[in-house]
């Protein structure tokens, strides 16, 4: 690490007032900290590592306090990391010298699964990273990593309890039909020897195994209660208080049946929206792409880990009103973060139940599992076709979660705004849809872009960095304060905005338009709305409300203005009496109306 990286991870800490899961601090100008070991063991756990930095006050805004010597910082590290770890870790160390003091900074990598866990000799204990802080492993998570250690085979592990007829007659005829189709060499054999030999059945005696029970099964959670998936939806603004989740449903039965159960729900319980081609026709398209989320799913259920530690947790997914989660038990086996979706690249946790999910189909007539090796970039091409950005993935070591923003769509407009431009060095999906907010008006600091498109602080970081470096956008203020805005070159011309990305508040982003005609100049600076455009606003808003009552959606589709546009220039209408609500506020059935009497409903917020 060199000193300008280590400038941009303090600036990072500062914006956020606290340690990420990447990155620990310790002040250590008096000595060096013994609470140190559990950090080494919890980063050589857990995926991708992490960093220490010696020599900044947590507590006083991370400032730069300086280590108490360099040179017996790094040597009492050093000791601790080969004679205080089981196994040992040997972490790359640097000493620089930030903001006038001598700071110690130290990269623990990970290590390899068949070293895991990582413990603390002194007591024993192994840990893990979870955000700023690090945690004690249970019993069953090391155990997890133990049996990592070697390839899974828990999914050929024949159940006891369980006969032939546990197995659903109906999936194993169309099971049977298509190993002979797709094998010459399954079709020489009976049914009997085709389950046998596929691992559906084992032992002498024939039994299902839990690949067979969990591919074909009538019912699995007769012998696996938890092997289901647990779906829920947030509780969203109008909900009544103490709500904790809406339409919670588990899914069970084989995967086949739970894969189109989950399916039907995710799309229950998203929207349908309406995207414009170049030809001007409007097609309609799911909130997350049914292809995208029909691979996630069938990763999660012959993913998962299977062994007698995970039977007890299930998957779970669930739906705000910014994103789609999906966690199943298990970390990744045989990859990392980096190398999912690229082409040829795939290790199976359950080898067995993989191959049997090849040959079962589910309701919509397409294989649970389609290919080996094409699950993530299925999910990345369609995701990119959508003008979406890509899902986030993070292997905690012993479980699994991605993570899909549901950012709308990119205008057609929009699309070939960017077309336009000639940046000195290609954007990443994320980056294009950041600077599309830009181009509405949008400014980013690290933790409004964290929070708008699931990410860590370094890769926030990277993303904004990566639009200065291509001279799209420029940043203005310094440390924690800093603002990402458009580049001066490209802001003429902004058009009304028609993205909804989740930003800063308004106190923080921009000055509403009720007192000023003018934008002021400077670092730092401020743009208002002017009051002819929220006036302009208002006119469209009454123009299309000529035509009849209609809801705020409707309103944004006849007159393309955004919903923050819609807000400050309802604002106006209602002030002055044009507009009445018909229907209650916050139901999403109430339709605005021109006022005939000059009554107008004073509630604010907006609903869809």
């Amino acid at each position: 690490m060199d000193l300008t990286e280590l400038a941009t991870v303090v600036a990072d800490l500062r914006s956020e007032g606290s340690d990420f899961a990447e990155v620990e601090v310790k002040r250590a100008a008096d000595g060096f900290p013994q609470s140190v070991a559990p950090t080494i063991s919890a980063f050589a756990n857990t995926p991708g590592g992490g960093t220490l930095i010696f020599g900044l006050d947590e507590s006083d805004n991370f400032s730069a306090v300086g280590v108490y010597d360099p040179v017996a910082c790094k040597s009492a590290l050093a000791s601790m990391s080969r004679n205080g770890i089981e196994p040992s870790v040997n972490p790359q160390m640097w000493d620089l010298l930030f903001e006038g003091k001598p700071v110690v900074v130290a990269q623990v990598d990970e290590l390899a699964s068949s070293f895991k866990p990582c413990r603390v000799k002194g007591t024993g204990k192994a840990y893990l990273r979870s955000y700023d802080g690090d945690y004690e492993l249970s019993q069953l998570e090391e155990q997890a990593f133990i049996a990592n250690r070697d390839t899974p085979r828990f999914d050929q592990v024949v159940v006891n309890d369980s006969r032939m007829e546990d197995l659903d007659t109906i999936l194993v005829d169309s099971y049977i039909e298509s190993c002979m189709a797709n094998s010459p060499v399954l079709s020489r054999f009976d049914r009997d020897e085709i389950l046998f030999r596929t691992g559906v059945v084992a032992g002498a005696d024939r039994r299902p195994t839990m690949a067979g029970l969990l591919a074909l099964g009538v019912y699995p959670q007769q012998f696996f209660p938890s092997l289901v998936i647990q779906a829920s939806v947030a509780p969203g603004p109008n909900d009544p208080p103490g709500t904790r989740a809406v339409d919670a449903k588990r899914f069970d039965g084989p995967i086949p049946l739970m894969l189109e159960q989950a399916m039907s729900w995710v799309q229950r319980n998203t929207r349908t929206r309406v995207r414009f081609g170049y030809d001007g026709h409007g097609r309609d398209e799911s909130e997350y792409p049914v292809e995208a989320v029909r691979e996630l799913l069938s990763n999660a259920l012959i993913h998962r880990d299977l062994g007698p530690y995970a039977l007890g947790q299930a998957i779970t997914l669930k739906i705000d009103n910014s994103q789609l989660i999906l966690s199943n038990p298990g970390g990744l086996w045989g990859l990392t973060v980096d190398s999912l979706g690229r082409t040829g690249v795939t290790s199976a946790r359950n080898s067995y139940l993989v191959r049997i999910c090849q040959n079962v189909r589910y309701a919509r007539g397409q294989r649970v599992v389609e290919a080996l090796a094409s699950g993530i970039p299925t999910v990345l091409r369609s995701l990119r076709d959508a003008g979406m950005v890509p899902p986030r993935f993070h292997d905690q070591g012993v479980r699994f979660t991605v993570r899909v923003p549901n950012h709308t769509l990119l205008a057609p407009a929009d699309l070939e705004w960017l077309a336009s431009l000639h940046p000195s060095a290609p954007l990443s999906d994320i980056q294009r849809h950041a600077l599309v907010a830009m181009r509405h008006g949008t400014r980013w600091t690290n933790k409004s872009l964290r929070d708008a498109f699931p990410m860590d602080s370094l890769e926030a970081r990277n993303v904004l960095a990566g639009l200065v470096d291509a001279r799209v956008a420029e940043a203005v203020g310094e440390r924690g304060g800093r603002i990402y805005r458009l580049a001066a070159s490209l802001s003429g011309g902004i058009q009304s905005e028609q993205q909804t990305i989740p930003m800063e508040s308004a106190s923080e982003t921009e000055v509403p338009d009720n007192s000023t005609e003018s934008s002021t100049g400077g670092e730092g600076e401020v743009v208002t709305r002017t009051r002819g455009a929220r006036r302009e606003n208002a006119s469209r808003i009454l123009e299309a409300l000529k035509l009849g009552p209609a809801s705020v959606s409707d309103i944004r589709t006849a007159t393309d203005l955004s919903i923050r546009q819609i807000e400050y220039a309802m604002d106006l209408l209602k002030s002055e009496g044009q507009v009445v609500l018909l229907g209650k506020p916050g139901d999403r059935t109430s339709r605005w109306s021109l006022s005939e009497g000059g009554v107008t409903e004073t509630e604010p917020g907006l609903e869809l």
